[in-house]
């Protein structure tokens, strides 16, 4: 449990490196004692290890858990014919007891990277989680059997998600809660009995890490708020088909204000007042997979090549100038005078969050793509192709040409031109700012193993939510 102490001891926003790589990988292995955790270091410290770990390995969990046939069963229809349904008890315990219990799994890892456990001291972790589970579980069930027409809609189960997810925080912001006011309580009868006249600011003071832990729930929200919005506006996309090519700016663009905004507060946030670097590579993540897994199935609507051709330059064009600007030390100066930042954040810190942040966007790129190229054709042609209609490109009317071939070639366009667009501002970033992405990354990963484990975690979750999201529940 998280303790409280009076401190004037300022905290840097970032710790210095030292050590070998050696040295470093051996202190974390044994700071995280038997968890296992540090058996991942191998492979998060090569490229290829990277891509397998950080990469891969989610889009093949998710994958599976997509592919898997969806158990339906026959019934006969009001004019007498036999129809599939989908059967919903199948659904509720596999399709989304999965996704639900990944999205605990990763609430409870962000917990443990900021040294906390949100159950009670009476329960374990197991029992902990286990039984937000059943809650959940027990909740969907029960408005199946009320039968009130709301269970058909993925953003009720969103919905229920998000009520769960809330348990942890609530948990253990009621448990902190108690614990700070039994602690203020001694403080206020230890001062008046020995000082019954005077109360100094330090004595009434609130504790630094009780305002940390405030902060680290409030972070929760924002997250909260990017899943609920991302739901919502894949709803309202799909249910206004078809779109014009007005429509696709507007939808991608709107979408890129939210989660910038959302992005932005959080780091702000995480950075400033909460203070934790772990924190701050796994929100950056969440942020940067959010956009781009929503940003990529905006493609399987394409109504012409030119939709492409507009938006991807952009993007590409984009990426390119931004990230090497933001690395000039006049941008650096003006923001530091801005921000008011102090001598803890240096230039050279400055160029090495810009660094971490841009490996990240890769990183989301490539998982959300080769995601979406693999789900594309396995719910176009595989067995739960009738549970997502989004992906059957049905040719209703000629004057959208909404086809598979289209949106798989326009895909691979747009992977190819990250890919190209990454490659140049990598290269600048050695040649201009002697600045090695790969580097930093094994550095941040020897040094703080436990995120690993997060970031995959991360990356199952979001890509599970697109698909939640555009699933056609029609129960039996």
């Amino acid at each position: 449990m998280m303790t409280f102490r009076q401190t004037r001891v300022r905290v840097p926003r970032e710790r210095a490196w030292s050590g070998s790589e050696e040295s470093l990988a051996a202190s974390a292995a044994d700071a995280l004692g038997d968890r296992g955790w540090w058996r991942l270091l191998p492979l998060a410290s090569s490229s290829a290890g990277r891509l397998l770990c950080l990469t891969v390995l989610p889009v093949v969990f998710v994958l599976v858990w997509c592919a898997v046939p969806l158990k339906t069963d026959t019934v006969t229809s009001g004019n007498g014919e036999q129809v599939e349904r989908l059967n919903f008890w199948f659904f509720l315990f596999f399709y989304y007891g999965v996704y639900n219990a990944v999205a605990l799994a990763l609430v409870t890892q962000i917990f443990h990277v900021y040294s906390l456990t949100w159950w009670p001291r009476s329960m374990s972790g197991l029992l902990a989680n286990v039984a937000s589970w059943l809650f959940s579980t027990g909740l969907g069930a029960l408005v199946y059997m009320l039968d009130t027409g709301i269970e058909k809609d993925p953003l009720m189960w969103t919905s229920l998600t998000l009520l769960t997810l809330l348990l942890p925080v609530f948990i253990s912001f009621m448990s902190i809660q108690r614990h700070y006011r039994r602690s203020a309580s001694s403080r206020r009868r230890a001062a008046t009995e020995e000082q019954p006249l005077v109360a100094t600011s330090m004595e009434w003071r609130t504790p630094s890490s009780y305002r940390r832990f405030l902060w680290f729930c409030s972070s929760f929200l924002l997250w909260y708020a990017a899943l609920a919005a991302g739901e919502y506006l894949a709803y309202v996309y799909i249910e206004s088909l078809p779109h014009s090519t007005k429509d696709g700016f507007y939808y991608v663009y709107s979408w890129i204000l939210t989660v910038n905004i959302l992005s932005a507060t959080a780091s702000w946030v995480v950075n400033a007042k909460i203070r934790s670097w772990p924190l701050q590579y796994i929100y950056t993540l969440y942020f940067f997979m959010t956009y781009f897994i929503f940003y990529r199935n905006l493609f399987a609507r394409l109504q012409n090549p030119e939709q492409v051709i507009f938006l991807q330059l952009g993007s590409s064009l984009w990426v390119v100038f931004i990230y090497p600007v933001r690395m000039a030390k006049w941008v650096y100066r003006s923001l530091a005078f801005m921000c008011s930042w102090t001598d803890d954040y240096t230039y050279e810190t400055y160029v090495r969050q810009l660094s971490r942040s841009f490996f990240l966007r890769n990183k989301a790129e490539n998982a959300t793509m080769l995601g979406f190229l693999c789900w594309l054709t396995i719910l176009h042609y595989g067995p739960n192709r009738r549970h997502y209609p989004y992906f059957q490109f049905e040719r209703k009317n000629d004057e959208f040409n909404y086809e598979y071939s289209l949106t798989l070639r326009a895909s691979v366009y747009v992977w190819v031109s990250e890919l190209v667009s990454s490659f140049i501002v990598r290269c600048l970033f050695r040649w201009i700012h002697k600045q090695d992405t790969g580097s930093e990354t094994v550095l941040d990963f020897r040094r703080y193993p436990h995120v690993v484990p997060v970031m995959v975690l991360v990356t199952i979750h979001v890509l599970q939510n697109i698909l939640f999201g555009m699933i056609h529940l029609d129960f039996s």
